[in-house]
């Protein structure tokens, strides 16, 4: 049987994959003719309709209370609203490849907070982990910029912040009483309606749906937002935010696969030494318990060699 921290660390992965799908899906949407904030609204629309849907079949209990709902409300606007904005208008001044390196300060920031609010420890292992996982990150960004904005750099980094916080918030104890699906129902319904109403207020909602986007649109709700959201807050539960944090750094690699499997980007050596470093990151974080294990099979071995 597969132990919760194992099962905890799957499922990070997993969410850090199917969230690194996301650019992909973004590109092929924007070039239906969709915005920003339509893409937004589709998206957590989309995910909402799934996520009521999958409730309604397996008979999850919705409720919470108002401390709850208070919680997920602050955790959805900081978390999927104004980490959005503040990282899609970083763009407006410096490239995407910086400031998606610049927004992964967030591990950083995720392993201070969880030290000092929830008394997380900070390990060498933990340290080196984060260390190999920034060079790793920062060498995928290394030769795309020409020009450094000061305010794309810091809206960059108040994005990170901002993505910190949200996870510390996610990993609260009134939270962790609450079903996953309970919460990632909350959160799709609070988004959708705060950029439903984003969308109304600009008189930008479009509803020109051809074949593809829609296609593309749905795999995004589906994909990078209902199993991603869903799978990262239920495997945050059983490793802790800390943790958590660090596996996500699995997250712009699935970009850099997606590019060279879809868009025929090359594969230089800045790149391979990049997934080197990032593959070790994530392999020091996962095998945290590997002594203990050791451990348990000799002791398992030993018992076996008595009985016979």
């Amino acid at each position: 049987m597969i132990g919760t921290k194992i099962k905890g660390t799957l499922m990070i992965l997993l969410s850090a994959i199917f969230f690194g799908l996301m650019p992909f899906f973004a590109l092929k949407i924007y070039a239906e003719g969709f915005d920003v904030n339509n893409l937004l609204l589709y998206r957590f629309g989309f995910a909402f309709i799934w996520i009521v849907l999958f409730c309604l079949y397996k008979r999850i209990d919705i409720r919470i209370n108002k401390k709850q709902f208070f919680l997920i409300l602050f955790v959805t606007t900081i978390g999927t609203m104004l980490t959005t904005y503040t990282l899609f208008l970083s763009y407006q001044y410096i490239s995407s490849g910086l400031a998606s390196t610049l927004h992964f300060v967030y591990p950083i920031l995720t392993i201070a907070l969880a030290s000092l609010i929830y008394k997380e420890r900070f390990t060498v292992r933990k340290m080196m982990a984060l260390f190999l996982s920034i060079i790793g990150i920062g060498l995928l960004s290394i030769g795309r910029d020409s020009d450094l904005n000061m305010i794309g750099i810091i809206w960059a980094l108040v994005s990170g912040l901002l993505y910190a916080i949200y996870i510390i918030g996610m990993a609260h104890k009134d939270l962790k009483k609450i079903s996953p699906y309970s919460v990632a129902f909350w959160i799709f319904g609070i988004t959708t309606l705060l950029f439903l109403c984003k969308c109304i207020f600009t008189d930008q909602i479009n509803t020109n749906f051809t074949p593809k986007s829609l296609f593309y649109i749905l795999n995004l709700s589906v994909w990078s937002t209902f199993l991603a959201v869903v799978l990262f807050y239920k495997g945050m539960k059983l490793i802790g935010p800390g943790k958590a944090s660090l596996l996500s750094t699995l997250e712009p690699l699935t970009g850099v696969i997606v590019g060279i499997l879809v868009f025929n980007e090359k594969m230089d050596m800045k790149s391979s030494l990049a997934i080197v470093l990032i593959l070790t990151s994530v392999l020091i974080v996962v095998q945290t318990k590997e002594n203990r294990f050791r451990l348990l099979f000799h002791k398992i071995r030993q018992n076996r060699l008595k009985k016979a």
